[in-house]
């Protein structure tokens, strides 16, 4: 009976053990209720509190940029470009009617021959190898509409023309023109070489 009335506890005791239940309960039924939105203001949070990952992404508005930093060290130079003209590129064009005459032009072509139907070698004064000639049908004097093919290139041989009959020279284009047959025959046309 000794032992028993030994762990007795007193009055204080047991109103001490049951405050101490009651805060503990009352902290944990706090903490599994979730707090109604919009309860806590800014009243409520401490200044400097809140870290950046309690934040939604865009909660935040940005605040102003920051002066610029210092500039860094050059990079190494890079290499060095294709050569260029020393101006804007040229564009030299002539509109040639069926009977070989220049209609209209950029200025400085001429006429060098006619030597058979469909076939028309034009001077251009320049060389003209090694740029790119574009030929079309034209209606200069010409209001056919049977037509087939223009084609041009440069006169003086090698891999991009060919040998013409006359004024064989890398400053001539040779253009021919056929109808809708595939034949040469006389037709109005555009050539222009670029560069």
């Amino acid at each position: 009976m000794r032992l028993i009335k030994r762990f007795t506890p007193s009055p204080a005791m047991v109103i001490g053990c049951l405050a101490l239940l009651l805060t503990l309960g009352g902290t944990g039924y706090a903490a599994s209720q979730a707090l109604p939105r919009n309860s806590v203001t800014s009243v409520q949070v401490k200044d400097h509190s809140l870290l950046a990952r309690d934040f939604k992404a865009g909660q935040i508005p940005r605040g102003p940029a920051g002066p610029a930093g210092a500039a860094g060290p050059a990079g190494p130079a890079g290499p060095a470009g294709p050569a260029g003209t020393g101006g804007s590129a040229t564009i030299k064009w002539v509109l040639v009617r069926p009977d070989g005459g220049i209609a209209a032009q950029s200025g400085g072509i001429t006429l060098a021959a006619k030597p058979s139907a469909g076939t028309y070698l034009l001077t251009f004064g320049s060389v003209v190898a090694g740029k790119p000639i574009i030929a079309s049908g034209a209606y200069a004097a010409d209001a056919s509409d049977q037509r087939g093919a223009t084609t041009a290139g440069p006169c003086g041989g090698g891999a991009e023309g060919r040998t013409c009959p006359t004024s064989d020279n890398t400053s001539t284009v040779i253009v021919q023109t056929r109808g809708d047959s595939g034949a040469p025959t006389d037709h109005a046309f555009y050539v222009a070489v670029l560069g």
